[in-house]
């Protein structure tokens, strides 16, 4: 997989999204794919109940893109308008660090399609060209879905608790053979 963006893949359900940089102009698209989230997702992504995104949050949330901050989002294409459907991003510990933190979020009709593994892959590449050696994430304990994928490419719990910190070593552990991939293309023009 190229990690030249944008880029389109097909699910495993058979629909096509859009992986690309998140931008100032995506901000209606962050409230949009905000408002698709269940409770319990938006609960596991801020580690709390949280009923809207701020204008501070939707500011730092689609700020321009840096060797510090990096962002992606996925939309699904083909349909009246380009839905969002999940982000991923991260974020340097400190400036120049070679540890940054990393958050990823797709609504619940999404899930374990394929997406998840898809934006972590093309966030690692991001962040390994930008010197980035190591992810960490803040994880609630209930969040299972996100820990099995942090363990497949060669994640582990770091400190266990209710939020638990995980460890992910860059460059990701390589997938089996067996691994069920999507289809993937970089996107002309």
């Amino acid at each position: 997989m190229t990690s030249t963006l944008p880029l389109c893949a097909v699910l495993r359900n058979g629909e096509t999204v859009l992986i690309r940089e998140i931008g100032p102009e995506d901000r209606p698209l962050m409230r949009d794919g905000f408002e698709k989230l269940s409770a319990q997702s938006r609960f596991f992504r801020f580690l709390a109940p949280h009923r809207a995104l701020s204008e501070a949050e939707l500011d730092r949330f689609t700020e321009e893109n840096t060797d510090e901050h990096f962002a992606i989002g996925a939309v699904s294409i083909g349909v009246e308008a380009d839905m969002p459907i999940a982000t991923a991003r991260f974020v340097r510990l400190s400036e120049g660090a070679k540890d940054a933190e990393f958050a990823m979020t797709i609504i619940d009709s999404h899930q374990r399609l394929g997406l998840g593994s898809l934006l972590l892959r093309t966030l690692a590449r991001a962040a390994q060209a930008r010197g980035v050696e190591r992810f960490t994430a803040l994880l609630h304990h209930e969040n299972e879905g996100m820990q099995a994928l942090l363990r497949l490419f060669g994640g582990y719990r770091e400190v266990p608790g209710t939020e638990e910190e995980w460890v992910l070593p860059l460059p990701l552990k390589t997938l089996p053979e067996k691994s069920t991939e999507i289809a993937i293309w970089r996107e002309a023009g």
